[in-house]
């Protein structure tokens, strides 16, 4: 299938949306810790979230939460669609009204989205391709207007209300995984993860651990090893580059921990997935 590089943006850390307009999609499962939201603007798909197949046809719309496991299969040969892959860091600090409100809901996995939304983000891409200028801006509208239309449409459900207990328990995860996110690219430990928190070691290990299902160390290489998909995807750059710059100051290392995750090496992931080469 042909694949059009030049039409993604991809984001940065200090700026994290991307905006794509494709014709190929990851075969592989895969998962990433930003939301996700897929409008397929000509042909047929099948898009596998968790243990739900959408048949999707023209103007649908998905909505991927963080950390769901997907992937599409059966594309017809006229397949084309658009995403936006967004952390909800792009909304504002933690106690901003904006991403307080968007963090307590959640969001309808298919959307039905109007056709003049649906023209507003092909028309953004489109004027993006030609025009750097203002491009994040452009982008971080649209990315607002296309919440404004969720919530004013009530296509979300509000999260169930906490004890106090536990709301403070998961806001010190919540800020442990942003300190994560933040850093992962440095020399982190766990002892400078506990500094965002307000619990003693032995207490944030074990709520660290029933939050996530893993251990610190286990959870930053994870994250670090996606973040290294997406570069192995979307750039040319050598895999060395890509551990560097993703955390990794050892590639013997990277290496090993890939494969643990990833089955195969990051060289094998690169040559079979990296977009760009297709």
């Amino acid at each position: 299938m042909g694949y059009e590089f030049e039409r993604i943006y991809k984001g940065s850390k200090n700026f994290p949306v991307g905006l794509f307009n494709q014709t190929v999609y990851l075969s592989q499962e895969h998962y990433h810790m930003e939301y996700e939201l897929f409008y397929l603007a000509e042909g047929t798909v099948d898009f596998h979230i968790e243990n739900t197949v959408y048949h999707m046809k023209k103007n649908d719309v998905l909505f991927i939460n963080p950390g769901s496991n997907h992937f599409t299969d059966k594309p017809s040969e006229n397949f084309n669609y658009y995403c936006m892959v967004f952390d909800s860091s792009v909304l504002g600090m933690e106690t901003d009204s904006s991403r307080k409100l968007f963090d307590n809901i959640i969001v309808n996995q298919m959307l039905n989205v109007s056709q003049p939304i649906l023209d507003k983000i092909v028309a953004t891409t489109k004027t993006l391709m030609d025009n750097d200028f203002g491009k994040e801006i452009a982008i971080k509208t649209l990315l607002f207007e296309l919440i404004l239309y969720i919530i004013n449409t009530n296509q979300y459900a509000p999260l169930p209300a906490e004890t106090t207990g536990i709301q403070n328990e998961s806001k010190s995860i919540n800020n442990g995984i942003n300190f994560i996110k933040n850093h992962y690219r440095e020399n982190i430990t766990f002892d400078d993860l506990l500094k965002s928190t307000n619990y003693s070691k032995s207490h944030f290990i074990r709520l660290f651990k029933s939050a996530t299902g893993m251990n610190y160390t286990d959870y930053l290489n994870k994250y670090r090893v996606e973040k290294a998909c997406r570069d192995l995807i979307f750039t040319n750059k050598n895999v060395t580059e890509i551990a560097t710059e993703n955390g990794f100051n050892n590639i013997q290392y990277f290496s090993k921990i890939f494969k643990k995750y990833m089955e195969c090496t990051p060289k094998q992931y690169q040559k079979q997935w990296n977009l760009s080469n297709q």
